[in-house]
């Protein structure tokens, strides 16, 4: 390993490297200007790549001699002068993101004991990014195996996460150092890796300042396994109404797909129960919230049980109809038996409302009966108590099936409650759907044509 340049040889490279750099430095055509400059004029694909293949050598000898500087002052106790633990504290000083002080700091540890992966790096071939990978990648495999046991392959597997390294992306790197940690670890490991143990699995729910709700959880491999299937069919992409792709990006349709999940729980009754009663989601509404009347303070909020205060179109969702229960109260706050008719899609009404729609019935969806919140055994669907009135129950909607019809949660929630499309029961007994811009209704999604022809029937 090269020694390091002293103080006045760095402080002089700088200055050149600055001068370079300088606009009068781009017009004469000279040193690291020029190459910089040159991106703009060079039209040649070949030149042009060469320059960026230099940007990106330039750029790992630079991260080379980060972390040798970063060992080197270590050493000679410049973090303890400056009252710093270590180098990476005193790498948190320099305007460097976090993950980058990281892998940095960790290549500073190893530039003795993995001179093959240092010279990569300081060489230019190889990003601090993939040397990092490689270093993590020896650590866990080293985990699995005890420290006897890793000492005796640490070179080996050196060499083959290094070679993997010059061809794949850190995280195939560090996949393949799981695969060497299965092969290696003993039949009696040392402790429970990590990917394997339940008991390190974390969860918080935090409400924002906004009211909306955040999930962070670190789960064991296998439970991450079980989210993964769990949610991967409903976050396939659903063509729009016209056959346009789907426009959600891959993070909506994955929450979409946890929303659809915990909607079907809530909507079983193989569950455990709090208090001797099958939890549901608790709304306690104001009559004049759901009614659209006027109201002065408590009285024109809504409230949820863990979530707190909601607005007055979640509310008027809530109650359309779903698997939650709502306590209405009046506006003077005394609970209210608001029993005008059965609310509830229950029963015989569910089971001719599945035999009438099959499924979620907004164009271009079809998701069965199963993804129509409420719908499974006879005892389930009474306890769910789910169907979508087309007239609100609060303005006075029946619950009949001329008034209700299926949709899956995020139909029903994104596009009917939330962009306002309208709904009505066509001349041949099945729902139909217009835009919110208007326009002529769409067939749902078992249905061809606005008629009563035999032959127009899906």
């Amino acid at each position: 390993m090269g020694g390091l340049m002293n103080h006045d040889e760095l402080a002089a490279f700088v200055t050149e490297l600055a001068d370079d750099l300088a606009p009068t430095a781009v017009e004469s055509g000279t040193g690291v200007g020029a190459l910089m400059a040159s991106a703009e004029a060079i039209a040649d694909d070949k030149a042009l790549l060469g320059v960026m293949v230099t940007a990106v050598r330039m750029g790992n000898i630079a991260s080379y001699l980060l972390a040798a500087a970063t060992a080197r002052a270590e050493a000679v106790g410049i973090p303890v002068r400056h009252r710093l633990k270590n180098g990476r504290d005193l790498l948190r000083e320099l305007p460097l993101a976090p993950a980058t002080v990281n892998r940095v700091a960790r290549l500073a540890q190893h530039l003795d004991d993995l001179p093959n992966l240092v010279r990569e790096v300081r060489d230019g071939d190889l990003t601090v990014d993939h040397a990092d990978a490689v270093i993590r990648g020896l650590d866990h495999i080293a985990t699995r195996m005890g420290a006897d046991g890793f000492t005796e392959v640490r070179d080996k597997t050196a060499s083959t996460l290094l070679a993997h390294a010059r061809i794949d992306q850190p995280a195939q790197v560090m996949e393949m150092a799981r695969e060497l940690g299965h092969e290696l670890a003993p039949l009696d490991p040392p402790s429970t890796p990590p990917a394997d143990n339940p008991s390190l699995n974390q969860a918080s729910i935090t409400r924002t300042d906004e009211g909306r709700v955040t999930l962070e959880a670190d789960l064991d491999q296998l439970s991450g396994e079980k989210l993964h299937t769990a949610l991967d069919a409903l976050a396939k992409p659903i063509p729009a109404p016209d056959g346009s792709p789907d426009p959600r990006p891959r993070a909506q349709r994955t929450a979409d797909a946890l929303v659809s999940v915990i909607t079907a729980y809530l909507a079983s009754r193989n569950r455990p129960t709090v208090g001797g009663v099958v939890p549901h989601i608790t709304m306690t509404v104001p009559l004049p919230v759901l009614v659209g009347s006027g109201g002065e303070g408590d009285s024109r909020v809504a409230r949820l049980g863990f979530t707190g205060s909601v607005s007055a179109e979640t509310a008027r969702e809530i109650a359309c109809g779903s698997t939650e229960v709502t306590a209405l109260i009046t506006a003077d706050s005394v609970p209210l038996d608001a029993k005008r008719t059965q609310r509830f899609v229950t029963g015989t009404l569910r089971k001719a409302l599945e035999a009438r729609d099959g499924g979620c019935q907004f164009p271009g969806c079809g998701r069965p009966p199963a993804w129509c919140p409420g719908a499974g055994s006879a005892s389930e669907r009474a306890q769910s108590k789910q169907g979508h009135h087309i007239q609100h129950w609060a303005d006075g909607g029946e619950t009949n099936l001329k008034n209700t019809v299926l949709l899956c949660s995020m139909h029903h929630h994104t596009y009917v409650h939330g962009k306002g499309w309208n709904i009505q029961i066509g001349i041949d007994g099945h729902p139909w759907f217009q835009p919110p811009e208007g326009g002529e209704p769409i067939r749902c999604h078992n249905r061809r044509t606005l008629t009563l022809a035999n032959h127009a029937a899906a």
